[in-house]
């Protein structure tokens, strides 16, 4: 089966075991990477890896290394 790249709320909870009412509120505070389109929200699974193996914090919360 191939994955989605693109998970639906209800795909993510499955996907990291979080409900949608805890997604949804990480949603509304902008703590988790999504998309919005219209009224639906999307994850993008590459994203969602990359914010759990950050331990749950965007890149932009990230610090920056200094450009040499």
């Amino acid at each position: 089966m191939k994955e989605n790249k693109y998970l639906s709320v209800q795909m993510l909870g499955e996907y990291i075991h979080f409900s949608k009412s805890y997604i949804y509120k990480m949603v509304g505070n902008n703590s988790i990477p999504h998309i919005k389109l219209g009224t639906r929200t999307l994850f993008e699974r590459e994203l969602i890896d990359k914010w759990v193996k950050n331990g749950g914090r965007m890149d932009s919360d990230l610090p920056q290394l200094p450009k040499l």
